[in-house]
Order: C-alpha cells, then structure tokens, then sequence
C-alpha cells in the first residue's frame, strides 16, 4: 500500500470503489478490509462469475445480472440496505468488467450513482487505485493507493463523470508512486511476514 490507509468515520458506511483490471482485484480489498478497516465486507460481482467461483460468497460477494433490468433492480436496492448498518464496507468496481489498466475512458456504469440516490443518507465514499505487475519476479506484486475519505449524500454525490475522473488521476499518481520506487507498507506476501 502506497502512503496511508484513510481513516474514515466510524459512524458511516463505506463505499469502496476501484478500477477492475485483474481477476484478483476482489481478494485485495477483502484482504484489506481484514487488516485495517475491519468492517462487515460485501462485494458485487457478475452473476454468471459467482456461480463459476461460488467460494466467493464466503468473502461476502453476491451477485448481478446486468441486462436483467429486474434483477439489477434489485441487487441496487439490496447494495442500498447493506448501507443501512454503519459497519458495512461495500466493495464495488463501477466498470463492472475487468478492463486494462492503461485503458482510458474507464467506461463507469451508473449502478453506484442509483445506489447513493436510493440509500438516501450519508456514505463514505473511499475510491483506490490497483495495479499488480510482475516487476521481474515471479509472483507477482499489487500496488495499491487510497483517495481521501469523502463522505457524500445524493446532494453532493457529484456524479459518476466526476468519479471516473478522480479514478483515473488517482491511477495515473499510482502509476507514478510505482515508477519512482515510492516504498510502501506491504500488507501480505512473505515481506509482510519478516
């Protein structure tokens, strides 16, 4: 993890979002949660990929069915009541397929948006930036980097345009952070052990 983990409020859910470039990209945040924000984690991920990977409800992943307008309907609406209970961390990629990180417009959809609109009451929104590379090992390593904490209601949501934007200036510092050899606090892996 590149510079510090945010400290949001306790009183207020959190609305996690990043971009989606890895198949691992759910594990991080969960991983994540665990160790610094240890909140009750939920994750939305494809329907048609959780009944490939049904492990992954054991992390708290539930499902959507994008062009099933009744079905997304409802997961929006239950994405909203997890936001109920300010223990809650709601971990979404607004993207909703994996794209490369390089990739410019990132394309988010506005489920996110509906979600803030239905919820009503204020969220803390939290945005971080992914990206593993190889770096000539063997395994590879993940780089993270967190926005700011903002706490947001529909008023001040500012729209998903404004969000993709922040998204992608907080990907190109990380590329940055990674290309000057910023160190960083490592969170797993056999150098977190030491």
């Amino acid at each position: 993890m590149i510079g510090e983990a945010p400290d949001p409020p306790t009183d207020l859910p959190i609305v996690l979002i990043g971009n989606h470039n890895t198949w691992w990209d759910g594990f991080l945040p969960y991983y994540i949660n665990a160790t610094v924000f240890r909140r009750t984690f939920y994750i939305l991920m494809l329907e048609e990929q959780l009944s490939r990977f049904p492990f992954f409800r054991l992390l708290g992943a539930f499902g959507i069915r994008p062009g099933h307008p009744r079905s997304v309907a409802e997961t929006l609406r239950y994405c909203s009541s997890l936001l109920d209970r300010p223990d809650t961390l709601l971990c979404l990629f607004p993207q909703g397929v994996l794209v490369p990180f390089g990739a410019r417009p990132l394309g988010f959809q506005r489920g996110l948006e509906r979600i803030v609109t239905m919820h009503a009451r204020p969220v803390t929104l939290l945005q971080f930036a992914l990206r593993c590379e190889f770096g000539g090992n063997r395994l590879p390593e993940a780089y993270f980097l967190f926005s700011a904490a903002r706490v947001v209601d529909p008023r001040d949501f500012g729209g998903m345009a404004r969000l993709e934007r922040d998204q992608e200036l907080l990907m190109d510092r990380l590329e940055t952070e990674i290309a000057r050899g910023t160190p960083g606090r490592v969170l797993f892996g056999s150098a977190a052990e030491e």
